[in-house]
């Protein structure tokens, strides 16, 4: 029996068990390689996802499951200001916003979230591949579980309706980052997520007011699963050892051990950066009260018209700028600043 085969038993009796230490993994030539992550901070897995993505071999194929603490993370070329609450977002400490670097829409993590991502060889990649795998995964525990037109997974009534239907209620959606040589497709899986953050935090107060380039968030009915995390990330090994079993290696991921990686410590840094997270935004306008209205990219005012406020082009926007804007249009200060406040949120970027 092969090493492969025989670890593939093993997870059929719902015993998942590892083959390598992470350092060992990371370096070897296996083909395929599943790592699954025990830490729960977002800036370091979302930097182990790009580590493998750019450092392994263009041939391997790799599976990543991780958990984060509260976070809402928008996409590669979106508006923070435009895709959350961005008030709200910033007055609640426990949870964190990111930038991450594939496309697609803006999603909540917590721990009743599990995230998942694969990475294949270009040349083999296809968007509804593995979102049928996930969904396969969710079927062997017992979760009417599709994918629908727009690659989500969604969960249905019953087995035997379709995915589009209106009952179809939303538990994963997917991203996807393409290279010449490795493609990948990650995405979230609602397990017992805190829904009410979901939608709170995700609905800009601001969304009438701006105007924006970018890629733009499709709000869908969402729902958890009600698995439990560990029967998840099982059922996912399964499903893709079935799909890739040869050559294959699975480690778990220790906060420690990733962190001392040098290309996920710098990566960690860069996520971290207002520069990448607020000034990595794509050019906007919003509308103010009065007339006004301020063009910023990149995070930084590059017009305003309707006003005139003296050392506005080049500023950083926040609620700095539209509160002095208010109120050079005539606007009352404590008035200017409670709308900056209420719809913008922190005085310079994500400076409260």
């Amino acid at each position: 029996m092969s090493p492969s085969r025989g670890l593939f038993l093993r997870l059929h009796r719902r015993r998942l068990h590892t083959t390598h230490a992470f350092p060992s993994l990371l370096t070897s030539q296996l083909q395929t390689q599943v790592y699954i992550s025990h830490s729960h901070n977002p800036y370091l897995n979302l930097s182990l996802e790009h580590h493998l993505f750019t450092t392994l071999p263009a041939s391997t194929r790799t599976l990543l499951l991780y958990r984060n603490t509260p976070s809402v993370v928008i996409g590669r070329n979106q508006n923070p200001w435009l895709e959350t609450h961005h008030p709200l977002l910033l007055s609640t400490p426990t949870v964190s916003l990111l930038r991450r670097r594939s496309g697609g829409g803006t999603v909540y993590h917590d721990l009743g979230n599990t995230n998942y991502s694969v990475t294949v060889p270009t040349s083999t990649f296809n968007r509804d591949t593995h979102a049928h795998l996930i969904a396969r995964a969710l079927k062997t525990l017992n979760v009417h579980a599709a994918v629908n037109k727009r690659h989500d997974i969604v969960v249905l009534p019953s087995a035997s309706e379709e995915p589009d239907i209106p009952a179809a209620r939303k538990c994963s959606g997917s991203a996807y980052k393409l290279t010449r040589l490795r493609s990948y497709h990650h995405g979230t899986m609602l397990l017992s997520a805190d829904l009410t953050n979901v939608s709170s935090l995700l609905k800009s107060p601001a969304a009438d007011i701006i105007a924006a380039r970018g890629v733009a968030s499709v709000p869908s009915p969402v729902a958890n699963t009600g698995v439990e995390h560990d029967a998840f990330v099982e059922a996912a090994v399964r499903e893709f050892l079935e799909l890739y079993p040869e050559e294959v290696g699975v480690c778990v991921v220790h906060e420690e051990e990733a962190g001392g990686v040098e290309g996920v410590r710098k990566g960690m840094q860069e996520l971290e950066s207002m520069e990448w997270v607020y000034g990595q935004t794509p050019r906007f306008t919003i509308r103010l009260p009065g007339g006004v209205e301020v063009a910023v990219d990149k995070g930084v005012v590059e017009n305003v018209e309707g006003v005139q406020v003296e050392g506005m082009v080049g500023a950083r926007f926040g609620g700095e700028v539209v509160e002095r804007c208010l109120v050079a249009s005539g606007m009352r200060a404590d008035e200017a600043g409670g709308w900056a406040r209420s719809m913008v949120g922190g005085r310079v970027w994500g400076e409260v």
